[in-house]
């Protein structure tokens, strides 16, 4: 079949509306809500990777609070607390997180198990911000480590290279029970768990990530399970009538819109700041200038997403869109968009005023000059 290749240009100075069609930003609501914003401020003190973040410094690193259900607005409050917090130092990234749970317990113990499959926190690092070659790293609370390496999210059409080998390289962890584990009948606080993640083990293309000044998208869940225990007191994931596993929760530090975390233009934007922890004043969180070219690019990622899995072909023309004047207005004033498509590619490109360029392609690879 010949493969026909078609750009449009546009002029954001003119409007497209279209009068039947659901405006994209309403249709993808869930996608496109504000993501988890933080500062996070640098250390100067040693901290030990004890599982107990009882250093002084954890205290002047700003709390995360915010975990709601992964799929956001109109789902069940989570049942317990869960707070996250992170620090910088030139070697490594430290995230510190405390999970309140009333009753602790894990049986995975060989790394790099499915360890999902117990109640896990989980950390997701897109270092670069292009929604493309991130880390992942799972831990109970046995301290039992999942960590891999993706190449692209699950989503890409095309195979994504998923490196479960991966061990991430220097990777010092530890967690802490306050209560008791696997042992039913009495009540814990919970557990939390403290890691220091290096700076070479999570380098894109040896880029040096951990730099003040710079975001990293860094996405936080924790996966809860209903339990119970059998007659022996070994805890089991509940089962419904039919013998399948109860659905668990996924609650997140800001919701990505669906039951999935592969989704790394959803996680939060984390900025390194160069104040340090307890001996600076504290650093109001901006979002970086290329957000709102970033968010009009990924509405414009849903709806090819899916115009092709309904129609088997990607719109090849702004119009065919059917954008709103609101829209288009969120992008600076003169920017151009372009859309370059063939069978099964695409490629869409936002240029600004000064000449800087944005794109996104099918396989939701962000690339561009204002990054």
């Amino acid at each position: 079949m010949k493969k026909l290749f078609l750009s449009c240009c546009f002029l954001l100075t003119a409007t497209i509306i279209s009068v039947t069609a659901q405006p994209l930003t309403e249709r993808y609501g869930r996608f496109l809500t504000q993501p988890e914003g933080y500062v996070c401020l640098r250390t100067a003190d040693t901290i030990c990777i004890d599982g107990i973040p009882d250093e002084a410094v954890w205290q002047h690193a700003p709390l995360i609070t915010r975990f709601t259900d992964i799929s956001g607005e109109g789902y069940p409050t989570p049942r317990f607390r869960t707070q996250a917090r992170m620090l910088w130092d030139d070697r490594y990234l430290y995230i510190a997180a405390e999970l309140q749970e009333p009753d602790v317990w894990a049986d995975l113990r060989q790394r790099d198990t499915i360890v999902y499959y117990n109640n896990d926190f989980e950390v997701f690092i897109d270092p670069d911000g292009d929604g493309h070659h991130y880390y992942e790293i799972e831990v109970n609370a046995l301290c039992t480590v999942f960590d891999l390496f993706l190449e692209k999210p699950y989503r890409a059409p095309r195979r994504p290279h998923v490196q479960f080998q991966w061990n991430c390289p220097g990777l010092r962890i530890a967690t802490h029970v306050d209560g008791t584990l696997n042992l039913p009948g009495d009540t814990d606080r919970g557990w939390s768990v403290e890691m220091a993640i290096p700076r070479e083990a999570i380098a894109a293309e040896f880029d040096n990530c951990l730099q003040a000044g710079n975001y990293l998208r860094i996405g936080f869940s924790r996966v809860q399970w209903q339990h119970s225990t059998d007659k022996d007191g070994r805890y089991r994931r509940k089962q419904g009538a039919d013998g399948t596993f109860l659905p668990e929760d996924n609650w997140t530090w800001g919701p990505t819109g669906q039951v999935a975390m592969h989704m790394p233009e959803r996680w939060g934007y984390v900025y390194l700041s160069a104040l340090t922890a307890g001996s600076d004043a504290p650093e109001a969180f901006r979002y970086p200038d290329s957000y709102p070219v970033e968010r009009f690019l990924w509405m414009l990622f849903y709806a090819q997403e899916e115009q092709y899995a309904k129609h088997g072909r990607y719109h090849a023309t702004i119009e065919a869109f059917g954008l709103t004047k609101e829209e288009l207005n969120a992008l600076p004033s003169g920017s151009h968009v372009s859309v370059e498509a063939i069978s099964h590619k695409y490629e869409i490109t936002v240029t600004l005023p000064d000449g800087k360029r944005m794109s996104i392609d099918e396989m939701g690879c962000l690339a561009g000059e204002t990054k």
